[in-house]
């Protein structure tokens, strides 16, 4: 069930417009029927006439109307571990990357989570209030008015991207909810940045602090040579999926808590998945102050987060992606690793100009000559890419099943592919290296990190960032003899 939010708590946090609670809750003033962010900088309402909300959707089906000023569409997304059951989190998760848009339906979402469709929408009654629908509905609105205060995309263009089925009910959506055309809503926003090319530009925030030089030392660290470039200032790379291809950019905004976003992209209709897949890579919806007083309690770990604040959990494209990087890791430094990815992206290229990471499929095709690795890690990595390219969503569980992948790999294809915030990899030397070197430690490693759940992913995170610099090589156990 969602926890439920404390009055009090949230009182506090708007009055002091404490960024830390950014996206974690939203207010909805009765005298003005609109709801915002807690950090909004309009004139402070009176308690008498607030309500919280712990979803947007919530708010908007309660008949309030979004803020022009804060923009509620652009806050931190509420991060699962909130309270909501493990199947509303993964469907709110689908619903942002666009499930129920165009052709999606609540069938075929409950299918995808595993359970029956009235099932699902009793849990989104009882846990949110709200029908998945509804939830779609005021994302694909407040998505679309994203697109209009900050890209020159033209009207037509933004209601296919948002995820209506047509100009007139994008039309008819934004009159009712805003009571305004689109054009004039654009008009009043005004935030739009001039970007060159077809490409546009999206700011994507956080809650601060946010850790940035990490983020971009691990992304420099293993950046795929030929698919990605990158800079203290900025991370660049060329993707592909579902048949289509682009490149995106993202760099630090001065002066504000956020990421701007850069997207070249053919089919619009994608572009709410890529803009949650951005979100996720870079760990945009973490509340690093939950993440801190967890593991600050460890005075060893204390130290390191006084020296790297805002400590994030770095994803990689997708899941296929991080498990072929683990598999091609194991036993290997981190430059070896990213070589061979390099080699493998280069062979499976049909343009070398626009060279993107390998599809396993290609991958699983290739001659043992493009695979400088043992025989029997070279099979291991034929069978999973195999596997990947019959079953794109492969378990943990179907991949546990491969000879030559053990719990090394398995952990961290859950960190860098599931984004689970939980996981701490077994014998890891980086991270025991890290571990001894920190003053004040006692213990195991694997022995301490129990008092670090449910963050042991940032822990891992914050011991790898401490050894910045270091090339640190990864598995210690030969996974191919489990």
């Amino acid at each position: 069930m969602t926890a439920p939010l404390d009055p009090e708590a949230c009182r506090l946090a708007r009055l002091a417009r404490d960024p830390r609670f950014d996206g974690e809750f939203f207010i909805a003033v009765r005298t003005t029927g609109i709801y915002c962010r807690p950090i909004c900088p309009a004139r402070t309402p009176a308690e008498k006439n607030v309500r919280y909300y712990r979803e947007a959707a919530q708010a908007a089906a309660a008949g309030y109307r979004p803020c022009l000023r804060c923009r509620p569409e652009a806050a931190p997304g509420s991060p699962a571990w909130r309270g909501s059951s493990v199947t509303v989190s993964r469907g709110l998760q689908l619903i942002q990357q666009g499930a129920l848009n165009g052709a999606g339906s609540v069938a075929t979402l409950s299918e995808r989570l595993g359970v029956g469709e009235r099932y699902l929408r009793k849990l989104f009654q009882r846990e949110l209030g709200v029908s998945p629908q509804a939830v779609a509905q005021n994302a694909r609105l407040l998505f679309a008015k994203q697109l209009l205060a900050e890209t020159a995309l033209p009207v037509t263009d933004i209601a296919f991207a948002a995820g209506f089925g047509s100009v007139r009910r994008f039309n008819s959506a934004i009159q009712a909810t805003f009571k305004t055309t689109p054009g004039e809503l654009r008009r009043r926003q005004q935030r739009r940045q001039p970007v060159a090319g077809s490409a546009i530009s999206l700011q994507l925030q956080y809650r601060p602090p946010y850790d940035w030089e990490g983020m971009v030392d691990f992304y420099r660290r293993h950046a795929v040579a030929g698919v990605e470039q990158v800079a203290d200032d900025c991370y660049r790379r060329r993707v592909a999926d579902a048949g289509a291809s682009g490149w995106l950019e993202v760099r630090p905004l001065a002066g504000r808590n956020a990421l701007q976003l850069t997207l070249q992209w053919p089919r619009l209709e994608q572009l709410p998945a890529l803009v949650h897949r951005v979100r996720r890579m870079f760990d945009l919806d973490a509340n690093p102050a939950v993440i801190a007083t967890c593991l600050g309690r460890e005075p060893a770990l204390a130290t390191l987060l006084q020296r790297f604040p805002g400590i994030r959990s770095p994803l990689c494209w997708n899941s296929a992606e991080a498990t072929i990087r683990a598999i091609v890791g194991q036993q290997v430094s981190i430059a070896a690793a990213r070589n061979v990815c390099s080699r493998l992206a280069l062979a499976t290229a049909t343009d070398a100009t626009a060279v993107a990471f390998p599809e396993p499929g290609l991958i699983a095709l290739l001659g043992d000559e493009h695979f400088p690795m043992p025989g029997r890690r070279r099979q291991t990595l034929r069978d999973v890419c195999a596997l990947l390219a019959a079953t794109p969503a492969l378990s943990l569980t179907q991949l546990r099943s491969v000879r030559g992948i053990g719990p090394w790999t398995t952990a961290m294809v859950a960190m860098r592919g599931h984004g689970d915030p939980d996981i701490l990899p077994p014998r890891d030397l980086g991270l025991e290296k890290a571990w001894q070197a920190l003053p004040g430690t006692s213990g195991e490693l694997q022995q301490a990190s129990a008092r670090w759940r449910p963050w042991r992913a940032y822990a891992a995170n914050l011991l790898w960032r401490s050894l910045a610099g270091n090339q640190h090589s990864t598995a210690t156990i030969q996974e191919q003899d489990r």
